[in-house]
């Protein structure tokens, strides 16, 4: 079975329709939907050269200027810059975007509670979805929502209770990127880092291997394939789960997302059969119990 473990709705972008064609065309069972956090964007080739530019930095010798580019990312006013285009950040998603959908496709799609600690209660936020088909863990950002990964603790007690996991995109300063808190005050947690744990990447990955319940998406831009099969060679295919971030960079030939593009590398990476099971669907299986 394939499961993307990270996608973002975002209809202006990508229909639903579209989606299921593409999960059809691709053998995708499942997505897992966060609901969208910005106005649309799109990668031009400029944005995508200086991607490549923060990635090389952030994983060689010039890490503290690859950091403060990461950084810069997002506004002091909350906003999110690509390539001098600012764009809104909403710092309260719509799960309610992600359950419509998720009723009116409940066998395709599941969905992510997303929660923002700095303007609303998550607890309740959790509370108001927690239980109802198709979720299967919170997201949080605390990088783009701009809070220190410390706020989310009664959420991870209570994630780690309800034996659910929790993703979350790490800042790339002390207390927003903070990758161990979470797992050392809540050892039960499961804890997933996206995009293969960006700002920090090697430096995640030697902390990760130690610990049993915390993992890493591989999915996103901030990716490019051999990161991507680095951070498998680094933590293991029990590690690492598949995800897209879509709609977000990546074109098809007809210029919206293509959900084959990162599925493809790893299918043709040379692991076992059974190492590309576990990261394009086992393992999310097994971390969500679903």
């Amino acid at each position: 079975m394939i499961i993307d473990a990270h996608y973002h709705l975002e209809e202006r972008m990508e229909t639903v329709d579209r989606m299921l064609d593409q999960m059809n065309r691709h053998g995708i069972s499942c997505i897992a939907l966060i609901p969208t956090m910005q106005d649309p964007f799109h990668f031009g080739r400029i944005a995508e050269k200086s991607s490549a530019v923060m990635r090389k930095a952030l994983t060689g010798r010039l890490r503290s200027a690859g950091l403060r580019m990461y950084r810069s990312l997002v506004t002091a006013d909350g906003k999110f810059l690509v390539m001098n285009e600012r764009y809104p950040i909403y710092d309260e998603p719509d799960n309610e975007s992600v359950a419509r959908v998720m009723q009116a496709h409940p066998d395709r799609f599941c969905g992510w509670i997303f929660v923002n600690p700095r303007v609303a209660d998550p607890m309740a936020e959790v509370e108001k979805w927690v239980g109802k088909p198709g979720w299967i863990g919170v997201k949080t950002h605390p990088f783009m929502h701009r809070y220190p990964v410390a706020m989310l603790d009664d959420v991870a007690a209570s994630c780690g209770d309800k034996g659910l996991p929790i993703l979350l995109h790490l800042g790339g300063d002390r207390e927003r990127g903070d990758y161990r808190y979470l797992p050392e005050r809540h050892p039960n947690l499961k804890v997933l880092y996206a995009h293969a744990g960006v700002p920090f990447y090697r430096e995640l990955w030697d902390y990760v291997k130690k610990k049993d319940s915390v993992f890493v998406d591989l999915s996103s831009p901030y990716l490019d394939e051999p990161l991507r099969l680095s951070a498998v060679k680094a933590l293991g295919a029990e590690k690492c789960l598949y995800g897209t971030d879509g709609p977000y960079g990546y074109p098809d030939t007809d210029g919206l997302y293509d959900h084959g593009k990162i599925l493809n590398e790893i299918l043709q990476w040379p692991l076992p059969d059974a190492d590309k099971e576990r990261i394009i669907g086992g393992n999310f299986i097994e971390i969500t119990g679903s």
